[in-house]
């Protein structure tokens, strides 16, 4: 059993004392299996050292196969959830004290749940806004059956894993974004899964939104036309965009990355003409430093890769600044596993 403690910061910075590295893996948990990425954290920047993809006919199953090709071995490890197993919810911040926060949350989801909320493992994450904004201050609460994260975790330890905390893919694609040119301003990612896109804005290093749109079928599916449905993502891009400006009072997101997909390029050109902001085409091994012996993965894993590096690129400067120093770090779940 496990005492769980969502979205806390690492109680270690990413360099010790001594300025030694930190090695950390972080590791998507999808349909198909899971996707590890293994990062090493210095004072020079970061290197994903391995990619390693894991199946199998059950999650214990993918996990002992990772656990043999060694890519958990002497590394802190990051679990990131997949989206069938967390929900989140878009909430005003409850007007109490930052130790009654969770409890003030957990009310407030009763409703909202479809399992009871003291089963819950709840957490949140408060959203940049600039300080003179109309709207009230906003967070999103993160929530998943205690059982669930449970389970999800269990099977990592008995192989040996550090688990040092449980992620969401909102939080992995914030910390790319904190990775990649022009830090300081306000810009997007579009993440692309298999059946999902997550856009994620930030503004100084600080998560301000997070949306998931739905793609109606695979792209190039021969019934289905994959320009008709990159112009759909690319709609859903743009009114997303206008609502973060209109909420957050922030300055306009003017670069928005396309995340690895076969589509990319498509996608990149149909929201280029939607909303006249400059679309990039993310290359993660043009944008951060890979190992020769990283290796590499199918197309189709490519999500799972931007997921994984994301997570392992956790650290405790990635939150938002003016933020409380326990909520600092915050965007990870799980910060410390204890037995019960």
């Amino acid at each position: 059993m496990l005492q769980i403690d969502w979205l806390r910061g690492l109680p270690a910075r990413v360099l010790g004392a001594s300025g030694r590295a930190r090695v950390q893996t972080g590791v998507y948990r999808n349909a198909s299996g899971l996707i590890a990425a293994r990062v090493r954290l210095d004072a020079a920047g970061c290197t994903v050292e391995r990619l390693q993809a894991a199946a199998g006919s059950s999650h214990d199953e993918a996990v002992a196969q990772l656990a043999r090709t060694g890519a958990l071995v002497k590394a802190r490890l990051i679990l990131v959830l997949s989206p069938d197993l967390y929900t989140i919810h878009p909430l005003s911040c409850p007007s109490v004290p930052p130790a009654e926060m969770r409890d003030a949350l957990r009310w407030k989801l009763r409703d909202a749940l479809p399992y009871a909320p003291e089963e819950a493992a709840i957490d949140f994450v408060r959203l940049a806004q600039a300080a003179d904004a109309n709207a009230a201050a906003s967070l999103l609460a993160v929530a998943a059956p205690r059982q669930t994260v449970a389970q999800a975790v269990a099977p990592l330890q008995k192989a040996g894993a550090i688990v040092e905390a449980v992620d969401i893919p909102e939080m992995a694609q914030r910390n790319v974004l904190a990775r990649l040119p022009g830090a300081g301003e306000a810009r997007a990612l579009l993440g692309l899964g298999e059946h999902s896109a997550l856009l994620t804005v930030v503004h100084e290093g600080a998560l301000c939104f997070a949306r998931r749109i739905q793609i109606p079928r695979s792209l190039g599916m021969e019934e289905e036309d994959p320009e008709h449905v990159a112009t759909r993502i690319a709609t859903q891009v743009q009114r997303s965009l206008e609502v973060v400006e209109r909420q957050s009072g922030l300055a306009p997101v003017r670069t928005v990355w396309i995340g690895p997909h076969p589509y990319c390029a498509l996608i990149a050109r149909c929201t280029a003409e939607q909303t006249g902001l400059d679309c990039l085409q993310l290359d993660l091994q043009s944008e951060l430093r890979f190992a020769p012996e990283a290796g590499g993965l199918l197309p189709e894993q490519a999500y799972g890769a931007l997921i994984a590096i994301g997570a392992a690129l956790r650290t405790e400067r990635t939150g938002a600044a003016g933020a409380p120093a326990q909520e600092r770090a915050a965007l990870s779940w799980m910060s410390r596993l204890k037995a019960a």
